[in-house]
Parts: C-alpha cells; structure tokens; sequence
C-alpha cells in the first residue's frame, strides 16, 4: 500500500454510523492511500476493518508540545471543553505523525465528509505553505511540511495571564453581539493565517471540482429553503460505476469534490458508494429526489 498520502480522522465520542460511509469514501476513490482513525478513547471500530483502517488514541501520541498545551489550554467556549481540546489536540498528534514519517502528506478529514475524488490530484493545486485549508474551514485540510509555526501560536496565546486576557477581550466581543462563545482551534486557524502565511486557503473551485462545499451554503448554487436552514441541489450521475454529485449555478453544473455534512446535514448523509459494487438506478432516483424535492427534504 502506498504510504504518500494518510487521511486522519480525528474523532471524539461514541463512533457514528456516518463515519462508516466517510472512510469507505475515502478508500474507494483513494484505494492506495494510508487511513488512520484517532480516538479520544477505546471504542469499537469493528466497524471500520473491511477498510485496511488503523485506529489508536490521542494518548499514543505524546510530545513536549502537547503536555505544554495540556498545562496551559483555557477554555473559552460555550461548548463541551473536553470536545474542544481534543479539537486542538489533533493539531500536535499531526505534528507528531509528520515528525514520525515527513515524507508523507497528510490529509485531515471531519468525521462528515464524503470525499468523491483522490487527494492526490487536488494536491496539485495546494499552495506552497505546510497547512491548506479551503474557506477558513480544516474540514479537509491539507499538511506538507512542519507546523510548529501554528503549533508554537496556539501555545503563545495560552502562555500567561495576560495573553489569556487577551483572548477573553475577543471572545467577549461575541458574547456582547448575543453570539455563543467559541473560541475553538478553527478561530485560531483564522487568527494565525491573518499574520502567517504558513497557512492559507486553497480554492474552493478548480479544475477538479469545487471543494468547499457544506450542503447547508448555497455558495451561489442552486439550494432548497428548508425549514432550518438551505440545502444545496444535486444532481447525481453515475460515472465509471460511481455516484458523483453535482452542484447547479443557473446552465452550468460543477462537480462536487466532496461533501460536508454538518448539523442537520448528517441525517442525509447516505452511503453514496460501496466497496461492494455501484449504486443502482433505484439509489440514484432517490438521492435525486431526497436533495432536490422540497418538501420531501423537509422531512429529512
């Protein structure tokens, strides 16, 4: 098996079913590819073995960096703060990985996206940084060299009271506009990339297809106005035995590079493709119908 690009899933919590369909996602259009599944504890992934998945805790992965970070870290966010460090958290593991084997790429991909295309040639079109991301967003995410720089900006922030102040000052901000408190490890993406440019973002549209693409942002596409919220269209096609989705903008249809499901989202996110076989003419109509008909999407 080739050992050029590893896919890394950092998930915390109970294993979903949806993680399932992602990682066999990720091996049926990147067949030669590494995937690893990092955990925040022992679960059962038995699941997930027919994909050639290798599984271990954040726990395997110890450096200097990390116990710094665990020292250091304040939360400063409404959500869950276990679930938000080991959002940060994933950030070292990767440094470690890389550190381990720098020879490789390493692609990191939410637990709710289902990719339809091979890293590989997306990978031609990343900047000349070690971190890509595409809209601000580490949904997938791109590592080529060291990310100490980052690393090193997120130990800063923790590093003293008066840092810390610092940060409270800006999450205060949101609080006063009546928004939720998150301060999470993508706002410090954010914050890091609007001084370095050791991150940046990648296009969403290339000659590969789009690749920014949350099933709830239009993103100038064809949507559904649900009753939460937007829902891109899709068109579904079968090419070369598998199910490709395709966003609408007025005559033009572009292809989807992935999709990411988020919140209400996972309750549509189907196993598009299987290890086993394509889908059949029964499966395409129905996704066809599931993401373009609105009131039958309402009910989903």
């Amino acid at each position: 098996m080739s050992s050029a690009i590893s896919f890394l899933f950092f998930h915390y919590g109970k294993i979903p079913g949806y993680l399932a369909y992602a990682i066999e996602h990720v091996r049926i259009f990147n067949p030669d590819a590494e995937i690893q599944l990092i955990t925040d504890s022992i679960n059962d992934t038995s699941m997930l073995d027919r994909f050639s998945v290798s599984v271990s805790r954040v726990e395997d992965y110890p450096s200097e960096e990390l116990t710094r970070f665990k020292d250091t870290y304040h939360h400063l966010s409404s959500c869950d703060e276990k679930y938000e460090r080991f959002c940060f958290e994933r950030w070292f593991v990767t440094e470690t990985l890389r550190r381990k084997s720098p020879e490789k790429t390493y692609v990191l991909l939410d637990s709710d996206v289902a990719v339809f295309s091979a890293a590989s040639d997306l990978l031609l079109t990343m900047p000349d940084c070690p971190i890509s991301v595409c809209g601000g967003s580490p949904h997938y995410t791109f590592v080529k060299e060291d990310i100490s720089a980052f690393l090193n900006y997120i130990l800063d922030s923790f590093s003293s009271p008066q840092k810390i102040t610092e940060l409270m000052k800006i999450s205060g901000k949101a609080t006063t506009r009546g928004e939720n408190l998150n301060l999470n490890d993508q706002e410090f993406l954010l914050m890091f990339m609007a001084y370095s440019d050791r991150i940046q973002n990648y296009e969403s549209e290339s000659s590969q297809g789009y690749a920014n693409a949350n099933i709830h942002r239009p993103e100038g596409f064809e949507c559904l106005q649900l009753r939460r919220r937007p829902r891109k269209k899709i068109v579904w096609r079968l090419e070369g035995g598998r199910a490709i989705p395709y966003f609408k903008r007025g005559d033009q249809l572009v292809k989807a590079l992935i999709l990411h499901f988020q919140g209400p989202g996972k309750r549509v996110f189907k196993r598009f493709n299987s290890l086993d076989g394509p889908p059949s003419s029964i499966q395409i109509w129905w996704w066809h119908q599931i993401f373009r008909t609105r009131w039958l999407s309402n009910l989903m």
